[in-house]
């Protein structure tokens, strides 16, 4: 009986560390494929997260692009104006000494007293040779 024993302690001892084995071998394998999962997950995510942030890139491009654009046209419109105002001051200059020059030489004295008369309301229509009206306020 001493050698029945022996080996049923023997055996069983040896299923038991069987056993204990394979479930280490099992957890082992299910946090492998757990890893490899949650691996997979986040490499999902970081390619989303990619993804979204090159369509951003690609819409912040064309959005720098249209504003560009419209800075160039706002420049170019705002040196426009500037020469325009240019011309246009040296146009009321020209028309200011006009005046001034027939007021002194006008043999009727209504007209030396223009001085006194507000003229910012009165305007000088010109053609030009394009057949296109312009006013100007004259402003003394």
């Amino acid at each position: 009986m001493g050698t029945l024993m022996f080996e049923e302690m023997y055996m069983g001892r040896t299923r038991s560390d069987e056993q204990q084995l394979s479930l280490i071998h099992e957890r082992k394998q299910r946090r492998m494929i757990s890893n490899r999962e949650s691996a997979r997950r986040s490499r999902m995510r970081k390619q989303k997260h990619l993804d979204e942030l090159w369509s951003q890139v690609v819409w912040l491009r064309n959005e720098n692009h249209q504003l560009i654009d419209k800075l160039n046209h706002f420049s170019e419109r705002h040196d426009q104006v500037l020469q325009e105002n240019t011309r246009l001051k040296e146009e009321a200059s020209e028309l200011r000494q006009m005046l001034t020059n027939m007021q002194l030489s006008s043999p009727y004295p209504t007209l030396r007293d223009l001085d006194d008369i507000p003229c910012n309301t009165a305007y000088v229509r010109t053609d030009s040779s394009n057949q296109s009206t312009s006013s100007i306020g004259l402003l003394c």
